[in-house]
């Protein structure tokens, strides 16, 4: 019973990714350099407004993830801009470029991390305002970083990619396909099918919990973490060479299985 529930769990997870991931085949285009400057100058007119950064992927590796290993930058496509504090304070900035981006149309929440930001979504675009090292020429690399505390020099605003009005219901609706295909895969016994089951638990249960409480992150986000992802592939390769090990034990029609019925199994024609 354990095996086909964590079979159930594992493939319902990779329905889930892959519904998440047809969701995701038709986001909103990032803003180009000049718009994303263009939509903060409209919300909170400020000259020390600066574009900072960009990466235009939908989701992928910033930097070094690895295609087996994974990593820890797996991100969705950005493009930030910074406005430095003035003299009326990090709280007061905030403020101020809320309203704005409200007036202009966006809908706002309180920011998750808890600095005074918020948060805003408008026409596919998704937007997070956060604490952030001021934009300064003696120190242009740090520009724009996020600061987890302390003294903000600059309101960070970050443009993302909203999540398409599809990803969560195909999510759902691989995970539940997932679930049922999952509990009929025949867990068979041998140490290659827990051995696989087990090493691909902690990306299940990562891809499971972000499935259940969908945000902006993608589903799949969990297989490309290191270390879940090795994992999670080794366990794959372990799986399906139980399931094929496993077939190919089987009698063929009309084979051995015949042979081997004892005198007692007559057919009832037999006198």
């Amino acid at each position: 019973m354990i095996r086909r529930i964590l079979m159930a769990l594992t493939v319902a997870a990779l329905g889930a990714s892959a519904g998440a991931w047809l969701g995701w085949r038709s986001p909103a285009d990032l803003p180009a350099d000049q718009q994303a400057r263009a939509l903060v100058a409209a919300a909170v007119a400020d000259p020390s407004a600066e574009f900072v950064e960009r990466f235009d992927a939908v989701f992928g590796y910033q930097y070094d993830g690895s295609p087996i290993l994974g990593g820890d930058d797996y991100m969705p496509g950005f493009a930030v801009v910074t406005v430095n504090v003035g003299a009326g304070g990090f709280e007061a900035l905030a403020g101020r470029a809320r309203a704005g981006f409200e007036r202009a149309g966006w809908s706002t929440g309180d920011s998750p991390y808890g600095d005074g930001g918020f948060v805003a979504r408008r026409d596919g675009l998704y937007l997070t305002a956060y604490g952030a090292v001021a934009c300064v020429p003696a120190d242009v690399e740090a520009c724009g970083s996020q600061l987890s505390g302390g003294t903000f020099g600059g309101l960070g605003i970050q443009f993302e990619r909203d999540r398409p009005a599809l990803a969560v219901p195909l999510s759902a609706a691989g995970w539940l396909a997932g679930l049922l295909a999952g509990w009929f895969v025949p867990a068979r016994r041998g140490p290659l099918m827990w051995s696989g089951l087990v090493l691909a638990v902690p990306a299940t249960l990562a891809v499971t919990a972000t499935a259940l409480v969908p945000e902006n992150d993608p589903v799949w986000d969990g297989y490309m973490f290191l270390p879940f992802r090795p994992l999670a592939l080794i366990g794959a390769l372990l799986i399906l060479a139980a399931l094929v090990r496993g077939h190919g034990d089987a009698p063929a029609a009309g084979g051995s299985a015949g042979a081997s019925r004892s005198p007692a199994q007559k057919p009832k024609f037999w006198v």
